[in-house]
């Protein structure tokens, strides 16, 4: 497969996931190699097949985990960004939450948000959130097919479950 027939698979792949690679990544496993489109076929449905398995693990989940969401007041959310292993959390929208196998989450960034500054801190204990039925899609990461590597991550939106701050 060529560059110019790499990015025209890359437009034209329906669910976004492709858009999520790293390009130099994609030219590495498909370009000029025979086979190259049926590789890119085979990488992207094992990727979305996988994003499918951890987000069904993520959702079976009975705890609050860094990435979920939290609704901290009417219409208003944030994703848990830090886990402080004390019963006390933080919220940000402004993080990466690194995916994996099992149903496992991290998140990175900026785990302290200064545009949250409104929610009390004493209010950021597991104890205060109560399960909803709700989730939200939320952006996140994995290293494709699992196999970590320089250029491996990929970029996709699943859904995460959602809390309710107490």
């Amino acid at each position: 497969m060529t560059y110019e027939n790499l990015i025209g698979k890359i437009d034209s792949e329906k669910t976004g996931i492709a858009k999520g690679y790293d390009i130099s990544f994609l030219q590495d496993v498909c370009c000029y190699r025979n086979n190259g489109e049926k590789i890119f076929d085979n990488l992207v449905a094992k990727d979305l097949e996988l994003f499918s398995s951890i987000e069904a693990a993520l959702l079976k989940r009975n705890e609050p985990q860094e990435g979920d969401f939290v609704e901290y007041a009417d219409g208003k959310f944030a994703r848990i960004s830090v886990n402080h292993r004390n019963g006390t959390f933080q919220l940000s929208n402004k993080i990466g939450v690194y995916v994996s196998e099992g149903g496992y989450a991290q998140a990175s960034g900026c785990t302290w948000d200064y545009e949250l500054d409104d929610i009390e801190r004493e209010r950021l204990l597991f104890d205060n959130l109560t399960p909803t039925s709700k989730t939200m899609k939320g952006h996140c990461w994995m290293f494709s097919g699992g196999d970590s590597g320089g250029r491996r991550g990929v970029y996709y939106d699943i859904q995460f479950r959602v809390w309710l701050l107490g």
